[in-house]
């Protein structure tokens, strides 16, 4: 006579309550359940293991993750450099700008000076204190000239000076941020995947185990239905737990 089927409570949800040594599945989540004398316990399935594919979608959303932040820091970083570089020359035309002005200032100089001594009548200056007078009088004006070049040329490069510390301070404060940015990225980059990898092997070690134990399990069971079948030989019904 065929051997007897043997069925074992079942039912959704996990078991409220198992004899000790009792099996139940719980059909909905995959589990299997044996009564201890602290209640039911879960020994396999779906729910207690994670699975490879929970592993393998952990570690492809933290690698997705990770590109995309790196993609974010690249650019990022070259938006940073092109506003150094468009900041470089801004600073470079001022400056130029600023040496065109003073070579004209110092060429308007030149010509007024020129003016003065081009008034002096020839034979005016027939005395030495009308010699002096003419040197006095070009030297004021040559004074005044110097003193209003030199002031401008003073307040136009302390402008600029002022203008480039700024831009240089900002510019190094936000490079001060991306670099903050992509220390703490990598920081927790380099973090989950530790927390993964540790995860993974001990999931792995886990389902070793649990495969070992099971694999001795069905053994034992399977050497048990066998010694079973064999006293039930007379026997043509179907044992069933019922639900719980």
């Amino acid at each position: 006579m065929p051997n007897p089927i043997l069925k074992i409570k079942r039912g959704s949800g996990a078991p409220v309550s198992l004899a000790v040594g009792e099996l139940a599945i719980d059909q909905l989540n995959k589990s299997l359940f044996v009564g201890t004398a602290d209640g039911p316990l879960a020994v396999g399935g779906e729910h207690v293991f994670a699975k490879k594919t929970y592993a393998d979608a952990a570690v492809a959303a933290e690698a997705s993750l990770r590109s995309t932040a790196d993609a974010t820091l690249t650019t990022n970083l070259a938006s940073e450099v092109t506003r150094a570089q468009a900041a470089e020359g801004t600073l470079t035309t001022n400056l130029a700008g600023e040496i065109t002005r003073a070579t004209a200032a110092e060429q308007a100089l030149g010509t007024r000076i020129d003016n003065v001594l081009s008034n002096v009548t020839p034979g005016s200056l027939d005395s030495l204190s009308e010699i002096v007078t003419a040197f006095q009088a070009a030297d004021s004006n040559l004074n005044g000239a110097i003193t209003s070049l030199a002031s401008s040329a003073s307040t136009g490069l302390q402008n600029e000076v002022t203008r480039a510390t700024g831009a240089e301070s900002a510019l190094g404060t936000r490079i001060d941020g991306v670099v903050s940015a992509a220390t703490a990225l990598t920081s927790r980059v380099s973090a989950a995947e530790s927390d993964i990898v540790s995860n993974a092997s001990a999931i792995s070690a886990e389902v070793t185990a649990r495969t070992s134990a099971v694999s001795a399990e069905a053994s034992t069971r399977a050497s048990a239905d066998t010694s079973l079948g064999n006293r039930l030989t007379s026997l043509e019904t179907e044992i069933d737990g019922g639900t719980y």
